[in-house]
Formats: structure tokens, C-alpha cells, sequence
């Protein structure tokens, strides 16, 4: 690891710093595949690819698949030289300097954050639509106790242990993938396979301007692998573990897309898509029309325990960067304590467990559920999406720093930059102006704004900054 001792102060053998070497290879993954909640992309998620790509949808999978994996070959490398808690805001900061990191890290906090509260919305708005394809109708304030419940999963698991709650992680997203691919199969017995789906032969005109937002969209559904990077600290031989973990995630993950992709779209119909999007859960009504209520059942589970895992996965993220942060002087130092027992970051997961539960509640209270989970999207798009931006250009002066920068890493760095500017722009000019997207945006804009006065009045009270 680069960084001198002056920028990231911590010490490897003090009882209050993490749990070195508890994380194995297969957590890793774990962290990566429940990061990108599976289920809960594949039966819900990928709807929005859908309502531009529509029976293209395969293709656009495709096409942000092989992107993902570009980028993951750019945190694998990263990983290499750099390993901390921090994740990306240390990617950053060894990269562009600690007040570049800071800012970024800033942002990359919040999208943590918006994260969990989507996550919250995820199930307590798409689950009452899941039970009501089973017949069963729920009451209209049903969303805030399955928020409450999925809040407080995600923070007590993460508050026990890294270990602990990456075991209920890896075990969970195991069963997510092996019922998603066996729903896949089940509805490919049943109804071939189409070639053309995986062409621009379905896709509304401009072709290819839909299907590219569509690949944009997926790229987003992929959102959480790249939280891999924030174990450096507690994973064995992490410079291995990581890069091999992210790219194992990320296929994994990808294979089950592309697998459901094409078997939503030829189970739902090639000319039917105009309306595979309009539903809420087109994925639940698939189960019920090729497996039956049995099936049914079984991915309305799914659907629960995707948001249960990836509240962990994104508890486990969020309280490492705001640790890091804290230990680094950027955040209050009260942010950086360790639970003695746990070795966990337990202020730092309980800090995020009252901001993401309260904010939810109270702005659901006031705008609706529905209104605050697309505001949020919006919101944890922009912090997600810079924060990868500019990873990827604190590469090339890591590698350069150490000797190692070669034209193919800038290559790289620039067709990865491309895309990831495309996602925004598509994110962008698709998005319907309206006052819950103007709050998603607002509230990032707030946001950043808090952190650069937040930030100067750090820089000035805190001396060794």
C-alpha cells in the first residue's frame, strides 16, 4: 500500500482496528453479488432497460455487462495498490490528493446512504405489488414497518460482524442465483430462446440510441460491486482476494441478467414488451404464469431477501467509508470507533442506520413512498456514477506514482469514462422532469454544497490538516 503513514493513520496490530484477515475470497463475492441484489434487479429493476431497449433487452444486458467488467478490471487493479476500509474515497485520495478524495468520498457517502433508503422503498413498495399478483391486498401504510424491518436487518447484522453478515450474505445471494437461473430455465423450457433479442431487431427507433440506454440502466442495476474495495482492510491477501472477487461478482451477476433478460422477454412476448415495463413486478407475474403460485411465492421471498442482503452489503460499505473518513481527520473522530468485541465500525453503522431509517420515514411521510424512492434513484445515480468517474482517473496517477502507468491503462480509462459519461447523459435526457426528480437532484446538489463548507471548517479546526 502507497499511502504514507501521515495520510491514512492507523494501526494494523491495534485491538481497535478491524478484523484483519476475516474476510476469505467467498465473502468477497458475497459482498459484490449482494451489493447488486440480483433478485430484485432481475423480477423488478431491469424494467426501466426494458422500457427503452424493450425485446432488445438481452442485448443491452450484454453490452453493460462486458462495460461492468472493463470497470472492474480498473478496481482490480486499484486494489493492488491500494487497500482500505475507505474503499473508493481512498481509491481517490491516493490518487488526486485527500481533499479530492474528501469531496468525492462526500458524494460517495451519500450514494451509500440514498442507497439503503431505496433499498427500504424497494421492498416496501414492490412487495405489497408482489402480494397483490398473489391475492393478497395489504394496507396502504404496510411500506413503513417492512422499511423499519429491513433497516434494522441490514444495521444489527452489519453491527454483529463482518464475518457473520457476510456468511448470511454468501449463503442468501446463492439462493438468489440458483432461483433466478432456475426460473430462467423453467420458462426457456416452455417458450424457445430468440436470437433476435439479442439484436437490434426489437428495439423502438432510434435502435441504437434505446438499446444504449438500456445498457445505461443495466449498468446501474450492476451498482454495488464495486463495494469489494471497502474490505480491503479485513480480507485475507486482499490485493488477490479483491480483484479476483469483483470480477467473480460481476460475471456471476451478469450471468443471471442476461439468463432472466432473456427469458422475461420471450415469456412476456417480443411484441408485448410496450407493456413488460408497466408493471411493477413483471417478474412475480411470470413466476405465477409459467411456475404457478408455488413459484410465485418463492420470488416474492426472493424479492424480500434481496433487499435484506443488500441492506447488509451496503451497511457494511457505508460505515467503512465514513470510518475511513473519520479516521483520516476529513469526519468527526467520533465517526471512527471500533466495537471492541465485533471489531465492526459500530458508530459509523449506527450513525447510518438513524440517518437512512429517518430520512425515509419522515420524507415518505410527506411525499409518499413511491415519491421518495424515485427522488432517491436519482440521487444515489449521480453520487454512484461520479465517484466511479473519477476512481478511474485516480488510476493513472497511482499507476504513474508507482512506474507502472502503460498506454493500454489510459486506453482503458477513457473507454470506461466514455461509457460512464454516457450512462449520465442517458440518465439525463430519459428522465421525466418532475418535482420528485428536481428533489433528487436538489438534494444532491444540497448536499455537495454542505460538504464543501463542512469541509473548509475541518480543514481549519483540525491542525494536522
Amino acid at each position: 500500500m502507497s499511502q504514507k503513514p501521515s495520510d491514512f493513520p492507523f494501526d494494523n496490530s491495534s485491538k481497535k482496528g478491524l478484523a484483519r484477515n476475516s474476510v476469505h475470497y467467498r465473502e468477497v463475492v458475497a459482498q459484490g453479488v449482494g451489493g447488486a441484489a440480483p433478485a430484485m434487479a432481475s423480477l423488478v429493476t431491469l424494467t426501466g432497460a426494458a422500457a427503452y431497449a424493450y425485446a432488445s433487452l438481452p442485448l443491452a444486458v450484454i453490452l453493460a455487462t462486458l462495460a461492468v467488467l472493463l470497470d472492474a478490471t480498473r478496481l482490480s487493479i486499484t486494489s493492488r495498490y491500494v487497500q482500505s476500509a475507505g474503499g473508493i474515497y481512498a481509491f481517490i485520495s491516493e490518487g488526486l490528493g485527500k481533499w479530492v478524495g474528501y469531496f468525492i468520498g462526500w458524494a460517495y457517502v451519500l450514494y451509500a446512504l440514498t442507497a439503503l433508503v431505496f433499498i427500504y422503498l424497494s421492498v416496501g413498495v414492490f412487495l405489497p405489488a408482489a402480494l397483490q399478483v398473489l391475492g393478497v391486498n395489504t394496507p396502504n401504510w404496510i411500506w413503513a414497518p417492512i422499511v423499519i424491518i429491513v433497516a434494522l436487518f441490514g444495521g444489527i447484522l452489519s453491527y454483529l460482524g463482518i464475518r457473520p453478515s457476510l456468511k448470511f450474505t454468501l449463503t442468501m445471494s446463492i439462493i438468489e442465483i440458483l432461483f433466478i437461473i432456475g426460473t430462467s430455465v423453467l420458462i426457456l423450457t416452455k417458450v424457445p430462446p430468440d436470437p433476435k433479442t439479442f439484436t437490434l431487431a426489437y428495439a423502438p427507433p432510434p435502435a441504437v440510441f434505446n438499446v444504449g440506454v438500456g445498457m445505461a440502466f443495466v449498468f446501474l442495476a450492476f451498482a454495488g460491486y464495486e463495494t469489494t474495495s471497502v474490505l480491503g482492510e479485513e480480507a485475507v491477501d486482499p490485493k488477490n482476494t479483491i480483484s479476483k472477487g469483483v470480477f467473480t461478482s460481476v460475471l456471476l451477476v451478469g450471468i443471471t441478467y442476461l439468463l432472466a433478460s432473456e427469458a422475461f422477454t420471450v415469456g412476456w412476448g417480443v411484441n408485448n414488451m410496450s407493456t413488460f415495463f408497466t408493471n411493477l413486478v413483471p417478474g412475480i407475474v411470470l413466476g405465477m404464469k409459467y411456475g404457478g403460485l408455488a413459484l410465485a411465492l418463492i420470488l416474492t421471498v426472493l424479492l424480500i431477501n434481496s433487499g435484506l442482503t443488500d441492506s447488509v452489503t451496503f451497511f457494511n460499505t457505508v460505515s467503512r467509508v465514513v470510518f475511513a473518513m473519520a479516521r483520516d481527520g476529513v469526519l468527526d473522530k467520533r465517526l471512527e470507533g471500533i466495537h471492541d468485541k465485533n471489531r465492526t465500525p459500530h458508530i459509523a453503522v449506527l450513525f447510518s442506520l438513524i440517518f437512512s431509517l429517518v430520512y425515509t420515514l419522515v420524507f415518505s411521510d410527506f411525499l409518499g413512498p413511491a415519491n421518495v424512492f424515485l427522488a432517491v434513484g436519482i440521487t444515489t445515480t449521480f453520487g454512484f456514477l461520479i465517484a466511479l468517474f473519477t476512481a478511474n482517473i485516480s488510476l493513472l496517477f497511482i499507476l504513474k506514482r508507482n512506474s507502472d502507468l502503460k498506454l493500454w491503462n489510459i486506453i482503458l480509462t477513457v473507454i470506461i469514462n466514455a461509457i460512464i459519461g454516457f450512462v449520465i447523459f442517458a440518465n439525463i435526457v430519459t428522465t421525466s422532469i418532475n418535482p420528485y426528480v428536481l428533489i433528487g437532484v436538489l438534494t444532491f446538489v444540497v448536499w455537495m454544497i454542505i460538504g464543501a463548507f463542512y469541509g473548509i471548517l475541518r480543514k481549519n479546526s483540525v491542525k494536522h490538516l
